[in-house]
């Protein structure tokens, strides 16, 4: 039989009992995951157990621990994205006194956080970490993979990642016609109690990799361009921005904006929005929105997939996002046209 010491507190006509277990000198017997001085804070300090619950339904959010988090990486990718329910990271953490009754201020005594970043290098971000319960002698928590760590979800196009990332393969829809890359994005992340850092048994921070596919907008070439109805033209026509057969869209005969604008059609660049060079050296592009922008007589236009074309005066800029394959990151092509005005 386990015994129990209690200590009462009368204050008042309130009396407060806190109950502590005979047994709660005994240290876990699994291995303590924390690196660094572990009694920097006074006393021992244990946090272990890590597991991973990605699962559709499962009655206790950490599945009881049946899936142990180690070196390897945990692939999220569409299934966790689309079906899954529960998606935590747990751990537990021991400190005798503190976790191995029911305590109250538990948490003013446990400062337990989440460092996390995407890709391997610059600053980690962190939030704190809530318990869930108690089990035995520990504290559990539990460090949820919600949508807003998601790097790939909602991003409209490959040129829109605003995370280091790889390209695990390319590939087009059945009908030949969408273009689409499988992208890969890691999320390191590691804990910490009480300053003491807990992560995997390599002494590295845990990781999350990210799987999702996305968009490589296309466009095919056209000898006499896009544009039908003009809105507003740049250069004596150098730069067409109008209406299209149900969108917006721009040609562009300049040569050397033709040259900037299209330096990665080659391949090495990809687009953010649908771009083409046709053999008449028309370069055109199309998009969904027009807008109208404040203090100027000309609109602009964009696509959320990856442009921005904005006035200024006389002057019409146009900004594209793209992915370059050399730097393997995402940047901008850009491009000023002068003297333009509306179209009658």
């Amino acid at each position: 039989m386990r015994l129990q010491t209690c200590v009462f507190v009368m204050a008042g006509l309130v009396a407060a009992a806190g109950c502590v277990d005979s047994s709660a000198d005994q240290e876990p017997t699994e291995p303590n995951q924390l690196h660094g001085d572990d009694k920097a804070d006074g006393g021992p300090l244990w946090g272990g157990l890590t597991s991973i619950t990605i699962e559709r339904y499962t009655a206790d959010p950490c599945d009881n621990g049946a899936h142990s988090l180690g070196d390897e990486p945990v692939v999220y990718e569409e299934w966790a994205r689309t079906r899954a329910a529960i998606r935590n990271v747990c751990f537990e953490v021991w400190k005798p006194g503190v976790t191995d009754w029911d305590n109250p201020d538990f948490w003013t005594q446990l400062d337990v956080r989440a460092y996390y970043r995407y890709g391997h290098t610059g600053e980690f971000q962190w939030v704190h970490v809530p318990s869930i319960d108690r089990r035995g002698h520990n504290r559990r928590y539990a460090f949820a993979l919600d949508y807003t760590l998601d790097p790939t979800v909602y991003v409209p196009s490959v040129a829109m990642m605003k995370v280091p990332f790889q390209i695990v393969n390319e590939g087009s829809s059945s009908s030949g016609g969408e273009k689409w890359a499988y992208v890969s994005a890691d999320l390191e992340v590691y804990f910490t109690v009480n300053g003491a850092t807990l992560n995997s048994p390599s002494n590295k921070p845990f990781v999350i990799r990210y799987q999702n596919y996305l968009r490589e907008p296309t466009l095919a070439a056209n000898d006499s361009g896009y544009v039908l109805h003009d809105i507003v033209t740049c250069q004596q026509g150098a730069a067409r921005f109008g209406s299209g057969a149900g969108f917006f869209a721009a040609d562009i005969r300049d040569p050397a904006a033709v040259a900037a604008l299209g330096t990665g059609l080659d391949g090495s660049l990809i687009y953010g929005v649908g771009l083409a060079r046709a053999n008449s050296g028309v370069l055109s592009m199309i998009y969904s929105n027009q807008q109208a922008v404040s203090g100027e007589s000309l609109p602009g236009f964009s696509e959320s997939t990856g442009l921005e074309i904005t006035p200024a005066g006389s002057t019409m800029r146009v900004d594209i996002d793209v992915y370059d394959r050399a730097l393997g990151a995402t940047r901008k092509v850009s491009q000023t046209f002068t003297g333009c005005s509306l179209s009658p």
